[in-house]
């Protein structure tokens, strides 16, 4: 069984990064991400996309190393990111982590933090991170660890949830926030952990740092 599966897109991707990113068991490179990854010595197991953001020689260099290319039209009813996150999916790893995900195109890293409940339905653990953020959806109990983070966000990914939060600066019980109110934003951690139970509904949680 997979333990975890790298999803690199083309989005902003931070050679900070990297070590987290070798730890990984198997690579799905999106678009650009598969030539990012290349570059670094790290050679997808899937490289997936429309690849109209790489040139034609690294699209030869793609097709040349990587075992597995899927070629799909620019004209087409998924993003990139969706169909890699169908390939992961069928794979039933333990986890998933999405980086280069979230970009300068904003209908795009929206469109990706919806697909973490693709992951959510499959009972697969999924995060979208970046060099400021880590972003997963919460159902149930969870654990975060505050790592080099700050702020801890929970905001309603249904329509409205019901939450409970352990070890913050502000915590509640089984407080119920409706879709487009903000106050859950800016949180912060008092220890190494912090505990998120969501009674009702799906939470969205950002762990974030300025």
């Amino acid at each position: 069984m997979i333990a975890k599966i790298a999803i690199v897109g083309g989005g902003n991707l931070f050679e900070q990064l990297l070590p987290e990113i070798k730890k990984s068991d198997f690579f799905i490179g999106v678009d650009r991400g598969a030539a990012w990854l290349l570059t670094r010595g790290i050679r997808p197991d899937i490289a997936i996309g429309d690849f109209d953001s790489v040139t034609k020689k690294e699209l030869s260099r793609i097709r040349r190393l990587v075992k597995i290319v899927m070629i799909h039209p620019a004209e087409k009813d998924f993003i990139d990111m969706e169909l890699a996150a169908i390939e992961a999916i069928k794979r039933k790893p333990k986890e998933v982590v999405i980086y280069g995900g979230i970009g300068t195109r904003l209908d795009h890293t929206l469109g990706t933090v919806q697909l973490l409940e693709h992951f959510l339905n499959a009972g697969i653990s999924a995060r979208l991170v970046d060099d400021h953020n880590d972003i997963c959806l919460v159902s149930g109990k969870r654990v975060l660890e505050k790592g080099v983070f700050r702020y801890v966000s929970v905001l309603p990914f249904t329509q409205d949830v019901t939450v409970s939060l352990q070890n913050f600066l502000y915590n509640v019980r089984k407080i119920m926030i409706h879709r487009g109110m903000t106050l859950g934003i800016s949180n912060e951690f008092t220890g190494r952990t912090g505990i998120i139970d969501v009674h009702k509904g799906i939470a969205l949680a950002i762990q974030s740092k300025d």
